[in-house]
């Protein structure tokens, strides 16, 4: 269990009773306003603690999923374009149109963390919007992750997900051609 300060002031009345528990080592403080019942939280629980609307995507989303072997060297999280900016140097934050952010959204135990992430289909799309910014060879990389497990992705899922996107039709075309 991760979460934010006020969370906790909620289910025990005060924050005299939160560093009371804190004191009794019942809870531990991993982050500044974010607490856990344990002392050994991954950082990536404590970030969506922090900013619970955020979600892992691309370079994040690829290491879960299998798709690339190099490990981020911070968090790719995504919000929506309306919500505050995400500061935390462990973070990159990325923006997503309004109405989107909880399109394909999964939470998920995945390589021992609890996570929000974007299934694969919500993942493709994100690739084929970010495929100019991505590294070359990341790009290639994941693609090919991508054409191998073709057969498993729901292409239905992946039309009704691009309805609520602007530029639909070339998300489409893009994710016909690389990837069909």
């Amino acid at each position: 269990m991760v979460k934010k300060l006020s969370e906790l002031v909620l289910d025990y009345g005060s924050k005299y009773r939160v560093s009371k528990m804190v004191r009794d080592n019942k809870l531990y403080k991993v982050d500044a306003g974010v607490y856990a019942d344990r002392p050994d939280v991954p950082e990536v629980e404590i970030l969506q603690a922090k900013y619970p609307n955020a979600v892992l995507t691309l370079n994040s989303a690829y290491y879960y999923y299998g798709l690339s072997d190099e490990i981020p060297e911070a968090y790719y999280l995504a919000t929506e374009r309306n919500s505050r900016q995400i500061t935390d140097p462990r973070a990159v934050h990325l923006r997503v149109p309004c109405g989107t952010g909880q399109i394909g959204l999964i939470e998920t135990s995945m390589l021992g963390d609890h996570i929000r992430i974007y299934d694969r289909e919500r993942l493709l799309i994100e690739t084929m919007r970010y495929r100019t910014k991505l590294p070359y060879d990341l790009y290639r990389e994941v693609i090919d992750g991508f054409r191998d497990m073709r057969h498993e992705l729901y292409g239905a899922k992946i039309d009704d997900y691009l309805k609520e996107f602007p530029r639909r039709t070339a998300l489409m075309d893009h994710i016909r051609r690389e990837i069909w």
